[in-house]
């Protein structure tokens, strides 16, 4: 919501998501990076990245696929030494992403939009943690990316928007069953390149 941009603020999680990804793994690997510190330079990065490599289609955003594209095009001309694919299979969604999340590698989501009944408006339910350590309903997408930062066997910790919720496992692919499909609901596959 930080942008001036009515683009942006409505359909720009997945540069959202990238940049995020992108500060991290910069700062992870380039010892004279120092990380946007206010809103205003963090949305400048934003859209100067959003303009660069991440084409918006208003009002659906980007799929997976350019969204892909993109980070590999970012990936190289920072020279960072990642690849990046669009994984379009399902069974194998939540193993891919404990893997990345094993090796330091913020984990891009999207939950996808109604297909093919795309008129249709289900949704997938975010959670908000209480401090009696329940998991409440906070916010439902579609169409949606979002950064995973965590797992456990039934739990997804997740950051949309700045801000942290978390999704029920079996919830995600139940939505991904019904109402969307593992080609549009699934993970940008982020592997490190083997060094040479």
């Amino acid at each position: 919501m930080w942008s001036d941009h009515k683009v942006v603020r409505r359909c720009g999680c997945g540069p959202v998501a990238a940049y995020d990804l992108l500060l991290y793994l910069e700062k992870k690997h380039k010892k004279d990076f120092s990380f946007p510190l206010t809103r205003q330079e963090y949305i400048r990065g934003l859209e100067k990245l959003q303009r660069r490599y991440f084409p918006l289609l208003y009002p659906r955003g980007i799929n997976g696929l350019l969204l892909t594209f993109g980070l590999n095009r970012m990936f190289l001309e920072r020279r960072l030494p990642y690849v990046a694919v669009w994984a379009a299979s399902g069974r194998k969604l939540f193993a891919r992403m404990a893997d990345m999340l094993r090796h330091d590698i913020p984990v891009v989501l999207s939950v996808g939009p109604n297909f093919p009944l795309v008129w249709q408006k289900n949704r997938l339910v975010f959670y908000r943690l209480a401090s009696d350590g329940r998991f409440l309903p906070a916010a439902d997408v579609t169409g949606h990316y979002v950064t995973a930062l965590e797992m456990t066997d039934e739990w997804v910790k997740i950051a949309s928007w700045g801000r942290s919720y978390y999704i029920r496992i079996d919830d995600y692919e139940d939505y991904v069953n019904r109402y969307s499909n593992f080609l549009f609901s699934n993970l940008v596959l982020i592997r490190q390149k083997e060094r040479n």
